[in-house]
């Protein structure tokens, strides 16, 4: 009787370490994938402000020669960016922007889980 008792507990022991080690690989594999999604957002948000840089120089110099003045080309491309920057002022308190950034972000972010949890279906 006390065999199967120590043998019970053992088993027991052994079960619970198993499905520890499965939780412990399962939240470093979607550590590993959150890591890497943002890894890749980053780079893409810097090679963005790369193409917004450039693109903004040759704006500023395609008004400078409209404009047959390098100052107001680059003024022009200024206030076009103050425009932007009071547009996203007045609507930053709309919910309808929020949430969808907020949904968009966490579909980006947490993709892999959901398609995990509809692959394992």
């Amino acid at each position: 009787m006390m065999l199967n008792v120590s043998e019970i507990i053992n088993t027991v022991k052994k079960l619970i370490e198993v499905k520890i080690q499965m939780a412990k690989n399962d939240i470093q594999e979607e550590l590993s994938g959150i890591i890497t999604r943002i890894a890749i957002l980053s780079m893409v948000v810097i090679i963005s402000v790369f193409i917004l840089l450039f693109a903004s120089i040759a704006l500023a110099f395609y008004f400078a020669e409209l404009t047959y003045s390098n100052s107001l080309g680059f003024l022009y491309v200024g206030l076009i960016y103050v425009a932007f920057l009071i547009l996203l002022y007045i609507v930053k308190d709309s919910v309808g922007i929020q949430k969808a950034v907020h949904e968009g972000i966490s579909k980006f972010l947490l993709f892999s889980r959901k398609t995990n949890k509809n692959n394992d279906q």
